[in-house]
């Protein structure tokens, strides 16, 4: 049983490398947003932006996640990237 599910290992396995990858690329984008947003004497939190981040990614989840997952996953997601700007 177990030799039949090392293939779906595999593939869950380098799903989750690449996902690892594009929360830290979208993390490292965020902190130049941070460094943008503190040379322009910007707020870190933009509460319409982050809605329409969410209202965006809700709208293109063709599942099966449900939405109210996604919607926890990107809330973390803005959160940490506040708390980093902040930093």
């Amino acid at each position: 049983m177990a030799d039949s599910l090392s293939g779906f290992r595999e593939r869950i396995d380098a799903c989750d490398a690449q996902i690892i990858r594009l929360i830290n690329e979208r993390l490292k984008i965020c902190l130049e947003v941070g460094e943008y947003k503190s040379a322009q004497g910007i707020a870190v939190r933009d509460e319409a932006r982050e809605n329409e981040v969410i209202a965006r990614i809700l709208d293109g989840n063709e599942g099966p996640c449900p939405p109210e997952v996604l919607e926890r996953i990107y809330r973390i997601l803005i959160d940490t990237a506040v708390r980093l700007e902040e930093k």
